[in-house]
């Protein structure tokens, strides 16, 4: 005669058989992620990288100028001079050239270090160097003359010749080269650290040049 086995499932059975099931994947699942290797920012290698660009420029400034000088001679201050003069004509020495000239500005990358980066998940806060006027360049090829009367001595023509590049850095100030020259270095960097898998990039001073800490990890 053949004997039935009957098995009753209670709920309180079956809540417990769901208990012991999460708990085994919870563990299953922590298993794993203890086995997975941790993600640490290489913070040294993206240094590196930054600094690979060196003294980078990204803003250049172009003038034209006109200079010119005038200056007494030995008739301007005898009575023949004075009678010219008063008839309107001009007895001084004058000398007139067109200079031509270019400023670059950046910033040196070759400057950062460790501190002025951090890491935060997948942000990365920048705090660039501040940009400056990296090079002024007037060759003596890039001086005409417009006008010369009289005589003029090899240092009055250079001296006349070093006002052009004060002219240049007064432009140069005047057309906010150095905010310009900031913004092409956060690009520049944004489209590195963009490539090495940041998804955003955010600078320390992007209005001013005031180094201020950065956040901490």
């Amino acid at each position: 005669m053949e004997k039935k086995i009957v098995v009753k499932i209670t709920p309180a059975a079956v809540l417990l058989a769901v208990l012991v099931l999460l708990a085994a994947l919870f563990l299953a699942r922590g298993d794993r992620r203890d086995k997975q290797p941790l993600t640490i920012q290489d913070t040294p290698v993206i240094i590196t990288k930054i600094r690979s660009l060196g003294e980078l420029t990204t803003a250049c400034y172009y003038d034209e100028m006109v200079l010119s000088r005038t200056k007494p001679n030995a008739l301007s201050s005898t009575a023949l001079g004075s009678l010219a003069e008063g008839l309107g004509k001009d007895v001084d020495d004058h000398l007139v050239l067109i200079a031509k000239g270019t400023v670059r500005a950046g910033v040196d990358l070759m400057d950062m270090t460790e501190d002025d980066i951090r890491f935060v998940g997948d942000t990365a806060y920048i705090r660039l160097p501040v940009p400056q006027y990296l090079d002024v360049i007037v060759n003596p090829s890039d001086f005409e003359v417009f006008a010369e009367t009289g005589k003029w001595t090899h240092e009055e023509v250079t001296s006349l010749q070093s006002t052009a590049r004060q002219r240049l850095l007064m432009g140069a100030d005047h057309y906010g080269l150095k905010s310009k020259a900031y913004v092409g270095a956060m690009d520049a960097v944004t489209d590195l650290l963009a490539a090495s898998g940041y998804t955003y990039i955010r600078f320390d001073h992007p209005g001013s040049y005031i180094r201020m800490p950065l956040p901490a990890e």
